[in-house]
Parts: C-alpha cells; structure tokens; sequence
C-alpha cells in the first residue's frame, strides 16, 4: 500500500512538472508581415533585383527590436523572389513599420511566374504569401512569419472609372 502511494505521488509530481513545462504560457501572435510595395531596382538577363516594401505590426505589448531578417515571396504559389536585410528597426508595442528588404528573382523563377500568368483571368487579382524569419533581441530570439494578401495589376481606364 505505501509503494502504491509512492508511485502514485511520484507520478503526480512528474505530470504536474511536465504541465508546467508545457503548459500555458506566454503564447501570443507577435507580428503581421504584409508587402507594401515592390519596385524593380535592376534586371540582368539571369536575375532581377527588387526592393520590397514589407509592413510589420507588432501586435505584442513590448517594443520588437528587429536585428534583420530573411524572406520568401511567392506569387499564385509560385515562388518569386528571395532576400535578407541586416537592416535594424525598433517597433514600439502595437504598432507597425516598414522596412525595406532587397530580394532577388531568377531568369527561371520569372519564366515560372509567366507561365502562370498566362492561365489567370484578365482583371483576377494576383495572390502573395511572404514568409520568413526576423531576428530580433529581446525575449523570443526569432520571430517566424507566414502572411498573404492580393493586389490587383489592373489599371482604371476611362471605360473602367464609370
């Protein structure tokens, strides 16, 4: 009987640790990461050079010191461009910023994009997906992302504007 309740405390005190290990904790959703805009800087015939302008919330209560970061772009799921910044911004609790990230596309990530283009209907939006990975100081270390949206390559004419 008293190695029973041994046992039996033991285990309690092994489950209520490992709870307390895993259990509820800070959990919360610290940055959105969307694309402001994208300007072409420079294009070779095997790569094109981009600068795209990323809007980043902190939706945590403590400022978010961001080191730098990498980045994946893709378009209509395919993969687009690709980049890092050793760029330092501070972002103060709920709030957002940009910040300007040089990414690079190839000859045959473009052909892809194309290709791809060539299916879609005229006026269909275009849908993104930025992912990737920002360093920051502070408590969390490194902040993983995933975020998308749609834009729309359509310009008003005057038929367009009635």
């Amino acid at each position: 009987m008293r190695r029973l309740r041994r046992n039996t405390l033991l285990l309690v005190l092994v489950l209520g640790t490992a709870i307390g290990c895993v259990g509820p904790g800070y959990s919360h959703d610290p940055v959105r990461v969307t694309v402001s805009d994208i300007r072409v800087l420079e294009a070779t015939l095997l790569e094109q050079l981009y600068q795209v302008t990323l809007r980043v919330q902190n939706r945590d209560g403590r400022a978010l010191e961001i080191r730098g970061g990498s980045f994946d772009l893709a378009i209509n799921g395919v993969d687009f461009s690709s980049g890092v910044t050793d760029q330092g911004l501070t972002i103060p609790a709920y709030s957002d910023a940009k910040l300007d990230v040089r990414m690079v596309s190839t000859a045959f990530g473009m052909l892809r994009l194309v290709q791809g283009l060539q299916s879609r209907t005229t006026g269909e939006p275009l849908r993104y997906e930025i992912s990737g990975r920002l360093s920051v100081d502070g408590h969390l270390g490194s902040v993983s992302f995933s975020d998308g949206g749609e834009f729309s390559m359509a310009q008003d004419t005057p038929d367009s504007a009635r």
